[in-house]
């Protein structure tokens, strides 16, 4: 189960692994006794959710010269309270090449941003566009949604897909830049690696907070070498969530939760959800 933050889920019904399953119920903040366990903790079989306002979207493609300014870009729309936004998703312009169904939108050479953007925004996000010296060469309007493609499906980790699918040895990364020194630290990272780490960074806004994750295409040369990208990341103060670990404590957590461990013991006692998942799990033969 993915983060979710307070009211995103307001009940979760979970079934214990025992000689005698049960069906328990967490409401409110008790649903974080599972939120983000990767599954060592129970099978969620029900799920309520709150409902929210419908937005009519629009799906746009902003291109930019530099792309140090399409990151500007992300991250002033990311803090702009009157534009209600769904994606802002931003390539280096070595990425494209591998959307083929975007091409004939983003010039060779040119930094894009993928956004999904209100229709009731558009006027604002047209005059922030301006500002920041972006071109729009793409709209898709709520009445074409069922028409084409849909910018959504070229953002996150359907970007390493895309590329996959056209050759095989890119991997990924999943990493979090620091908050301060943010915008030096990518421009840095983006200049040292090249073309062997392509910049994709998705731009979220979290407790007032906005942060750029990145996913960025790796071409996988060797084991030692990517292991040398991931330290060197590390070392200038980017968190890695290594995706090439199956183990919790590599990836987005580096230690379990106390909660999540308690809870395990209760509805999990013989320890047959997801063996092996947790390093501290093998360690106490939980």
């Amino acid at each position: 189960m993915h983060y979710c933050d307070r009211g995103n889920i307001i009940a979760l019904e979970v079934v214990t692994l025992e000689e005698e399953p049960q069906i328990i119920e967490l409401r409110g903040d008790d649903i974080q006794k599972v939120n983000h366990a990767w599954g060592i903790n129970g099978i969620i079989t029900e799920v309520e959710i709150p409902l929210a306002p419908a937005y009519t979207w629009a799906e746009l493609i902003i291109t930019f010269e530099d792309f140090m300014t399409t990151v500007k870009f992300g991250k002033a729309l990311a803090y702009a309270d009157g534009i209600i936004k769904k994606e802002v998703g931003i390539f280096a312009s070595s990425i494209p090449q591998y959307f083929n169904a975007l091409k004939e939108y983003i010039s060779e050479g040119s930094h894009a941003a993928l956004l999904i953007v209100a229709e009731t925004s558009l006027e604002s996000l047209k005059e922030l566009v301006e500002e920041y010296g972006g071109k729009i060469t793409y709209t898709k309007s709520t009445q074409d949604s069922g028409k084409g493609f849909s910018l959504g499906e070229y953002t996150w980790n359907h970007t390493t897909l895309h590329a996959r699918s056209l050759d095989s040895s890119f991997t990924y990364l999943q990493s979090v830049f620091p908050v301060e020194n943010n915008l030096e630290l990518i421009e840095h990272m983006y200049n040292h690696f090249g073309l062997e780490v392509m910049m994709h960074l998705e731009v979220i806004r979290f407790k007032g907070i906005v942060s750029t994750p990145g996913l960025q295409l790796v071409k996988f040369s060797s084991e030692e070498r990517l292991n040398e990208i991931i330290r060197y990341h590390e070392e200038k103060g980017v968190f890695i969530a290594n995706p090439h670990s199956y183990y919790i404590e590599e990836g987005w957590k580096r230690a379990l939760d106390p909660e999540h461990l308690q809870f395990k013991q209760y509805v999990d006692p013989f320890g047959l959800m997801n063996p092996g998942k947790s390093k501290t799990l093998l360690n106490e033969n939980l």
